[in-house]
């Protein structure tokens, strides 16, 4: 979703969980299990019987996205898995980050590797994004003028690479 800063984008991408259909009992457990293996159960929760909304700043580290430490654990990608994964003002994510979600996108697995072994944590998850139009926000916007140069704006917007681009299916201003 690309938009002024103020039109509700954020509000937007948390309400999309209400509208997806309820978790069956398949994605519950599997999701559950997730949940455990990071040490994300609440206590005294037995079973998560919702879809997970996790929703990530561009301050995150490529381990806490993907999953990793020197014992491995589920990262963001997987605490999503059934739900949706939310990334606020996407361009201040780096490219690093970005490309590091194209093999989650594409595939149902993360893999991590260690000398123990090679980790498998689901990722079917639904990517929600939101971005202003500029560094400003206010570009081709009625209610403020934009203090950006065009170099700006296209310098703000190519932040996002392609590849990472093909794998979202809607653009929605």
């Amino acid at each position: 979703m690309i938009g002024a800063p103020g039109c509700g984008k954020t509000m937007l991408a948390s309400r999309l969980i209400t509208i997806m259909p309820e978790i069956s009992k398949e994605e519950a457990l599997e999701t559950t299990s997730v949940f455990s293996v990071a040490g994300e159960l609440r206590d005294k929760e037995i079973i998560i019987d919702g879809r997970p909304f996790r929703s990530l700043t561009s301050n995150i580290t490529k381990s806490a996205l993907l999953g990793g430490g020197r014992y491995p654990k589920p990262g963001e990608v997987s605490l999503a898995n059934n739900g949706i994964l939310f990334l606020d003002e996407l361009p201040e994510f780096s490219k690093e980050l970005l490309d590091a979600l194209r093999v989650p996108l594409s595939n149902d697995y993360v893999h991590i590797r260690r000398n123990e072994g090679i980790y498998a944590y689901p990722t079917k998850f639904l990517l929600v994004c939101a971005m202003n139009p500029c560094k400003c926000g206010n570009f081709g916007s009625n209610h403020g003028e934009c203090t950006c140069s065009e170099h700006d704006v296209k310098r703000y917007l190519d932040r996002l690479s392609g590849p990472f681009l093909d794998r979202l299916d809607m653009f929605v201003e």
